[in-house]
C-alpha cells in the first residue's frame, strides 16, 4: 500500500517506466550502494540536513537525470554544493551509484520517486536552491501533451518548493514544448526571466547528454529557459 495520499485531483502520470536492461555492474550497484547513497521516502519530510555529511548549504535538484551523466559532473566539479538526483530509471540509477561510489561523492544523494508526488507530500517548503529539467519528457503527440510536466499547477508547487530567489533551468529539444513552458512562465506573475548570460556557473558547462546527441543529429535544436522565483 503507497504512503503517498492522494488528492482530490491526481493529474496524469509524466512519465512511463521504461524497461531498460540491467548490466552487471548496475545491478551489484543497486544491490550494494542503496543504502548508502539513496534516501529513502517514509511517511515524514525529508530532512536534508541529516542526509549530508558535509556542512554545504546550497542544494541543486536534477530532476529525471537519466543515465547521470550532468548529476555526477556537476557534484564531482561543484564539491561546495549539494545535489539530488530525483529519477524512477532503474539502470540510470545502478550506473550513477557506481560513480557515485568512484568518484567519492559525499556531496550527491538520489530519490528513487516520481516528482510530483515527491514535492507534495514529501519536501518542505522552500528547500531547493536550484531545480534542474534537462529534456523532460516531451510527449509530443497531441492526445498526450497534458501529460507534459512542466504546467502551470506544477510550476506552483515549484514556486513552494524553491527558497526565495531559488532557480528553475531547463533544456528541450521539442519546439513546441519550449513554447509551452514560456507561455506558463509568462502569464505567471511568480518568476522573473533571467538572461542565459547571468545562469550559475554549476549550469554552464554541462556535459551533452547521449539524448541531446541524438537530437542535434535530429535536427532537433536544443533550447534553454532560466527562470527565478518571484517572493513577495
Amino acid at each position: 500500500m503507497s504512503l503517498i495520499q492522494k488528492n482530490d485531483y491526481d493529474p496524469p502520470k509524466s512519465y512511463v517506466l521504461r524497461k531498460g536492461r540491467i548490466t552487471k555492474a548496475q545491478k551489484r550497484a543497486l544491490t550494494n550502494l542503496k543504502n548508502l547513497h539513496v534516501l529513502l521516502i517514509e511517511t515524514k519530510k525529508i530532512d536534508f540536513t541529516k542526509a549530508f555529511t558535509t556542512s554545504n548549504k546550497t542544494l541543486v535538484a536534477d530532476v529525471g537525470f537519466g543515465s547521470g551523466a550532468s548529476l555526477v559532473y556537476m557534484a564531482e566539479n561543484y564539491r561546495n554544493t549539494n545535489f539530488v538526483g530525483i529519477e524512477l530509471y532503474t539502470p540510470g540509477i545502478g550506473s550513477t551509484l557506481n560513480q557515485i561510489e568512484k568518484r567519492g561523492l559525499n556531496n550527491l544523494k538520489i530519490i528513487e520517486s516520481d516528482i510530483r508526488e515527491l514535492l507534495q507530500n514529501y519536501i518542505e517548503n522552500e528547500t531547493f536552491d536550484v531545480m534542474v529539467f534537462l529534456y523532460p519528457d516531451p510527449w509530443p503527440k497531441r492526445k498526450h501533451h497534458k501529460r507534459r510536466l512542466l504546467s502551470e499547477d506544477f510550476l506552483e508547487l515549484l514556486h513552494k518548493k524553491l527558497v526565495p530567489e531559488g532557480l528553475i533551468y531547463c533544456k528541450t529539444d521539442w519546439k513546441d514544448y519550449y513554447s509551452q513552458i514560456k507561455k506558463e512562465f509568462f502569464l505567471s506573475k511568480d518568476w522573473q526571466k533571467e538572461n542565459l548570460r547571468s545562469l550559475p556557473s554549476v549550469l554552464k558547462s554541462l556535459p551533452k547528454t547521449n539524448y541531446e546527441k541524438k537530437a542535434v543529429r535530429e535536427g532537433r535544436k536544443p533550447r534553454e529557459l532560466f527562470y527565478r522565483k518571484i517572493s513577495i
